[in-house]
Formats: C-alpha cells, structure tokens, sequence
C-alpha cells in the first residue's frame, strides 16, 4: 500500500472520529434518557389503558389460564430485535465501505447506524424481559440474563442470545467511551458486530419458534452481510501501489 493510499485511508477514520466526536452531544445521557423514559411511559399507557379497552382477546389471553399474549409479544420483539441488529451490522458496513458513500452522506449513516443500535438493544430487553410473564416455562430474571441457567427451554441455543445481548451492549454503549479508549480500540470493538450477527442468527435459527416460517428472511439476511463484508474485505485490498512515472 502506498504512502498515498494510506493517507486517504488515515483520513477517511479521522473524518469518522472527527463527526463522531461532534455528534457526542446529540447522543448524552441527558438525551437519550429522556427518550427512553417517554418510551417508557407510553409503553405503560398502552398496557394499562389502551390494551385493556380495546384489545378484548389480548387481556383475556393475559389474565387467562393458558395466556400466550406474552409469549406472542416475545416473539414479535426477537424478530424485531433481530432486524434491527441486522440493520446495524449493514449499516456499519456500508459506513465503511464506498458503496455506502456514493449512497448518502456520512454523517447520515452515522446517524441513522447509532439510533439503529440503541433501539436493539431496547428491543432485545423487551424480547427477553416479557417472557417473565409467561407462566409455561417460568422464566426468571436469572434464567433470562444467566447462560443456561434455565434448562425448561433449549439451553443451549438460548445461551447464544444472551452472549449476543451482551456483546449487543458492549457495542452500542462504545459509542459513550470511544473519547476514552480511541479511534482504534473503538474498531475493534465494533469488529465485536460479526460475532454478534453470528450468534444472534444462530439463537434466532435453533432457538426462535418462527424460524420454519422466516428462514428465507434470515437466510437473506446472512447473505447481505457476507456479501458486504467481502465487498469491505476487496475494497482494502483493492487499493494497490501505483508506481512512480
């Protein structure tokens, strides 16, 4: 690689860093959390309020003696989840990549791939915190967060969702300690992206009771992600040394 193929590459990352480090303010504490505080606060209207009024079937499903509600609401949040890990992944890897360039701006992407992460993880908590409700397998909140500490329900495959919601939150929140750890630490952790993808497909696949019905969506899914990690993959070997005139 030549001394002006690594400049352009330099500039490129500092250009990231230098958006993200602008970006920082919109992304605080201080206005994340009363986002997700309103969040909150209509999820429970709805619940208490609305629901209870107006959706008949879906109260009797809670308060009956077999209620499913929860377990239907479980699984609608993981296919939720899932896509939008799936978008965040994609949409890394357009950030980084011309592809994604000569779509829309920069700092769009960035934009967009921060909301993007944020509301996966919510979503996955949702996934995994509304089956305390449910009454067929019992889950706990120690069953929910511990790897294999339930063994009613696929253990195993469970377990890759869990590691993947940790691994989900050690990305998402990089983002707030990337000015302490760097640019460079920030990268790698952010490779941490294609083993979530790899594990959350894999507990969405063997773990998920809808995989019959979507498996040609995650199918797609993981095509689009190997198709553009390659096409990052020969972008950085595509940028050969020219030779002097």
């Amino acid at each position: 690689m030549t001394n002006e193929s690594r400049s352009t590459k330099s500039s490129e990352s500092d250009d990231i860093a230098v958006l993200l480090d602008t970006m920082q303010s919109q992304y605080s504490w201080g206005s994340v959390l009363p986002i997700l505080l309103l969040g909150g606060i209509i999820g429970i209207a709805i619940a208490y309020a609305v629901v209870p009024l107006y959706v008949d079937a879906l109260v009797r499903s809670l308060i009956g003696d077999s209620p499913k509600a929860f377990w239907y609401v479980a699984r609608s949040a993981g296919v939720v989840a899932y896509a939008l890990v799936w978008l965040s992944v994609v949409w890394g890897l357009l950030l980084s990549t011309s592809l994604g360039k000569a779509i829309g701006k920069v700092a769009n992407f960035v934009d967009v791939h921060r909301h993007v992460s944020i509301l996966s993880v919510v979503f996955t908590l949702a996934h995994a915190l509304v089956l305390l409700g449910d009454r067929y397998i019992g889950y706990t909140i120690n069953s929910i967060f511990v790897p294999y500490a339930s063994t009613e329900y696929r253990p195993f495959e469970v377990a890759f969702g869990q590691v993947g919601f940790y691994l989900l939150v050690i990305v998402a929140g990089s983002f707030w300690v990337r000015q302490w750890t760097g640019q460079k630490v920030w990268r790698v952790i952010h490779y941490l992206s294609f083993v979530i993808c790899v594990v959350v497909g894999l507990h969405a696949l063997w773990a998920g009771t809808d995989a019959d019905v979507l498996w040609y969506g995650y199918l797609t899914s993981i095509f689009v992600v190997g198709f553009l990690t390659i096409f990052r993959i020969l972008s950085v070997f595509d940028r050969k040394p020219t030779t002097a005139a």
